[in-house]
């Protein structure tokens, strides 16, 4: 029988026993794998989204899929999301009648029958959620009369003092379509549907053929505390903050304007050591429902937003009612009202509207300017805060329904981000 003989140990010289051989062996096999499989995590990219509930970070990363992934199949629409979206109708009327109540404006209310009739539907929970025994298409022609009553429309333009996801208006213009029994959601209806995000949701991507692990974590004060389970190694964060929720207040907090807490939120991880090599993107969001919001809620007429000087959509003089008026934006003017800027409407032609082509330039005006302002505010830091983060902040203007506007911004997000994880591979200097 042959003799197996071993190499002696490199310090000692000793003979090594076989079994110690192995499990060297087996210890170098170890720490080959663990290396192999650092080096495969290091090649993923993990994007953070962070914001305030209902900010749009959810729909950022619905974009996400449909842009980068398999998208939305017909099967999982209908059977998935039209249940979810039919909710967020029912809910979304059932708060605009609790709110015509509570804001006293029942002797708006119209079509009284209709009004009552829904208020009273034992088929519906406290919170206007449908059961099984209801279903859109026998609800839908309600919530339509509803929706016109102007009651209804009284309460939805006081918006800003109750609980209610402004961009369900798109739902309301398309309920006759939505109350087929036919009816498939689109993506658009997919992209608009609230569902809070509870805990932490873990999407994988691959994007230009690199791993995206994209993290979407509750934004309610309830939620945050478990976003630090998120923050270890992060390529790069996305916080997603709301342009139109100026005048608006939490959820969960209705003394907290949702602004100044998305501000704070976002001033605090900014500047947190934890992010201090991950690439940071600030999305503006819901550019849409913010400008058509100025047109209604001047920026300044909110307390927290008292020192805002840009110009402001004012009431045309001359017509003086809100039915035949066309809003115009106002060029700000220096008075000598303590220095502060005072509105001036364009010049109205003679049938006491502003000619389109100033209209536009003075809407664009109002909206960089209100936008510019809020960027401002992101970006200012307390002087116990004074970083240099500020510079390296990527900031963007979006509309997370919108597709398009959505790719776009990406493309150019994607690169700020794979450049931060070639820099933490160190392929990149």
């Amino acid at each position: 029988m042959p003799i197996l003989l071993t190499p002696p140990c490199p310090c000692t010289g000793a003979p090594v026993r076989p079994s110690l051989v192995q499990a060297n062996e087996r210890s170098r096999q170890i720490d080959a794998m663990n290396a192999r499989d650092h080096d495969t995590e290091q090649k993923k990219i993990k994007l953070l989204l962070l914001g305030a509930g209902e900010s749009g970070k959810t729909t950022v990363l619905k974009q996400m899929q449909i842009i980068y992934g398999k998208g939305f199949a017909e099967e999982e629409l209908r059977l998935q999301w039209a249940p979810r979206i039919n909710e967020n109708v029912v809910a979304a009327m059932k708060a605009l009648c609790d709110a015509v109540e509570d804001l006293e404006l029942m002797d708006q209310v119209v079509n009284q029958t209709e009004f009552d009739s829904f208020q009273s539907n034992e088929a519906m929970n406290g919170v206007g959620l449908l059961s099984p025994e209801l279903s859109l298409s026998e609800i839908g022609p309600v919530i339509k009369v509803l929706w016109n009553d102007p009651g209804i429309q009284a309460a939805w333009e006081q918006r800003s003092e109750f609980q209610i996801i402004e961009s369900h208006v798109k739902y309301f213009e398309k309920i006759d379509a939505m109350s087929d029994p036919e009816y498939t959601p689109s993506e658009e209806d997919v992209l608009l549907c609230r569902s809070r995000t509870i805990g932490i949701v873990k999407t994988v991507l691959e994007i230009d053929k690199n791993e995206f692990n994209i993290f979407d974590v509750g934004g309610q004060r309830n939620e945050r505390r478990k976003w630090i389970h998120c923050f270890d190694e992060v390529t790069a964060v996305i916080f997603v903050a709301a342009l139109s929720e100026y005048d608006q207040t939490l959820f969960e907090d209705s003394s907290q304007n949702r602004m100044v807490e998305a501000i704070e939120i976002f001033r605090e991880h900014s500047t947190s050591s934890w992010f201090k090599t991950s690439a940071l993107i600030l999305f503006l969001n819901k550019s849409d429902l913010f400008e058509h919001k100025l047109g209604k809620k001047p920026i300044s007429s909110v307390e927290e937003w008292d020192d805002y000087q840009g110009p402001d959509y004012v009431v045309n003089p001359l017509t003086g009612t809100h039915g035949c008026l066309r809003l115009g934006l106002s060029r700000p003017v220096r008075a000598s009202h303590g220095g502060r800027l005072l509105p001036r409407t364009c010049t109205p032609t003679a049938d006491g509207q502003a000619p389109d082509a100033e209209l536009q330039l003075q809407q664009q005006e109002a909206f960089d300017q209100g936008k510019n302002y809020f960027l401002k505010k992101f970006l200012e830091l307390p002087d116990d805060k004074q970083t240099e983060r500020s510079s390296d902040v990527y900031t963007h203007v979006t509309c997370a329904t919108n597709t398009d506007n959505v790719r776009k911004i990406f493309d150019v997000c994607k690169d700020v981000i794979l450049k931060g994880s070639l820099i933490d591979s160190g392929f990149y200097a």
